[in-house]
């Protein structure tokens, strides 16, 4: 079985937790994931299985959403609910809550939280982290957030209160990192409380199953042909099935019909056999990934 699986990932578990199960689930060694949750976080997370790991990298470029509640009065070590306080602050006014969310849409500069997976030097930040290490100068990324907007009422409780969001954004965004900013552009202590993606591309929590569901009912996987549903489709040719075989390139100018871009190659049941792009100089299609 090759394709690709939408998992609905549980708290607790760490993506590679859930590849882990699926494994021997599956009774293979070839998975892989796209996009890391966090172990506190929940929802959608796309896994390859089998040849389907070989396209993992045609995702793994997808924009995101999540929706996410922050806790505004206490900060931690982490940036989430699972860390130790490192400050508290009093609540205030929270009627331009709106304004600081979308003062954030459009580009934002981003630093990646000391616990995460990031490297530095060779050495993932987390380690850094765990030996009580700051790495002040750990680089930052541009993250451009399409859209973020709060959903539901603010919820007081004593001296917490908290507000939950949508946001839409690029590849590479730490919710953890927002929610705290969040907190900062309000003058608010604040850390991420809950975290759960809904959209990864063109994939959707609504399609996911639970994991519990896949490791007990094992159910065939989204066909790669289909999960590349961005990519143009052309239904190969024998003479272009003979080359694909051989990983010989196509001349653009002896098919006219395949477009000069980024193409998944199907052979006449629409399975993907090959996935080809063009040459940045010469009027060719060269092979990236060949499934015959």
């Amino acid at each position: 079985m090759d394709g690709i699986l939408l998992v609905d990932k549980p708290r607790g578990y760490t993506s590679h937790d859930v590849v882990n199960v699926l494994r021997k689930a599956y009774h293979t060694k070839k998975v892989g994931h796209t996009g890391t949750l966090d172990p506190d976080a929940t929802g959608l997370l796309v896994v390859g299985l089998n040849k389907g790991t070989k396209i993992i990298k045609y995702l793994n470029q997808d924009d995101k959403e999540y929706v996410a509640t922050i806790c505004f009065g206490t900060a931690t070590d982490t940036l989430d609910a699972t860390g130790e306080i490192v400050a508290s602050s009093s609540l205030t006014d929270f009627s331009h809550v709106d304004d600081v969310l979308r003062s954030f849409q459009g580009e934002y500069v981003q630093t990646p939280p000391m616990y995460s997976a990031v490297k530095y030097n060779g050495k993932r930040l987390y380690e850094y982290a765990r030996e009580g290490i700051d790495i002040p100068d750990r680089p930052s990324r541009m993250i451009t957030i399409h859209a973020i907007e709060r959903i539901g009422d603010v919820t007081m409780d004593g001296d917490r209160a908290y507000v939950t969001y949508r946001v839409h954004a690029s590849k590479g965004l730490y919710v953890r990192v927002l929610s705290y900013d969040i907190g900062q552009r309000l003058g608010i202590a604040a850390h991420n409380f809950a975290l759960r993606r809904t959209k990864a591309g063109a994939f959707h929590l609504d399609d996911a199953m639970p994991l519990d569901d896949i490791i007990q009912s094992t159910p065939l996987p989204i066909p790669m042909a289909a999960a590349l549903r961005d990519l143009e489709p052309v239904v190969a040719t024998p003479q272009q099935i003979e080359d694909i075989r051989h990983g010989r390139p196509i001349d653009l100018t002896a098919h006219p019909d395949v477009p000069p871009k980024r193409t998944k190659f199907l052979d006449d049941d629409g399975r993907l056999i090959a996935i080809y792009d063009k040459d940045p100089e010469k009027p060719l299609l060269k092979a990236k990934n060949v499934f015959l």
